[in-house]
């Protein structure tokens, strides 16, 4: 009896500390990642439109690095994964590319102490991380797919989109310096887009 509380007493004591280690990793991998919400796809004019959502945070390391100067690039990327043949035979035939991109840059102004996500030469002002970073995570009416049977037709397609943080756009030195370090590792999942079934029925 007294062997059979002991076993009891280990195996408890082993659930307990398991279920310490999961929730002190789930709290670590709270600090800053991108997380797939959602996506869908219109058909445009002679373009596919794309919408996405996504939930991004920032650690500790990554929010220093921004507040003391340093901006952060992150990419879109979209890659179409239906239908294969097509994609396919037009690269062979004219170079096009079933991939697109669509770049952001968040900084921070310390004179204004204001957040600012850049797009080209186009900025908008945020007067917190919070609301930069939501607005980062949205994207609507994004052409892809320009001028190709797919869009003109209104083809079958599906493709799938991810949003991450793009460490190749920064100054090599930094590249170097931040090589192998999980903190400065930022992406999503892919997550499958697919147009509306009412769209693909016109």
């Amino acid at each position: 009896m007294a062997s059979t509380t002991r076993f009891s007493a280990n195996v408890l004591n082993v659930v307990f500390a398991l279920l310490m280690w999961l929730a002190a990793g789930a709290v670590l991998g709270e600090g800053s990642n991108i997380r797939a919400q959602s996506a869908g796809a219109n058909y445009g004019n002679n373009r596919i439109e794309l919408s996405a959502r996504f939930a991004v945070s920032l650690n500790p390391t990554l929010e220093s690095a921004l507040t003391n100067g340093v901006s952060l690039p992150f990419v879109y990327e979209f890659q179409l994964t239906r239908p294969r043949g097509y994609a396919l035979y037009r690269q062979v035939a004219d170079w096009f590319s079933p991939t697109a991109e669509l770049g952001y840059r968040l900084s921070y102004h310390a004179i204004s102490r204001q957040y600012r996500l850049h797009l080209g030469s186009y900025y908008r002002s945020f007067a917190t991380l919070d609301d930069a970073l939501s607005a980062l995570g949205v994207v609507k009416g994004w052409g892809v797919l320009a001028d190709t049977s797919i869009a003109d037709d209104k083809s079958d397609f599906a493709g799938r989109v991810r949003l991450r943080l793009d460490l190749s756009q920064m100054p090599k030195p930094f590249q170097l310096s931040t090589l192998g370090q999980g903190d400065w590792k930022l992406e999503s999942a892919w997550i499958d887009v697919v147009p509306s079934r009412d769209e693909a029925r016109e």
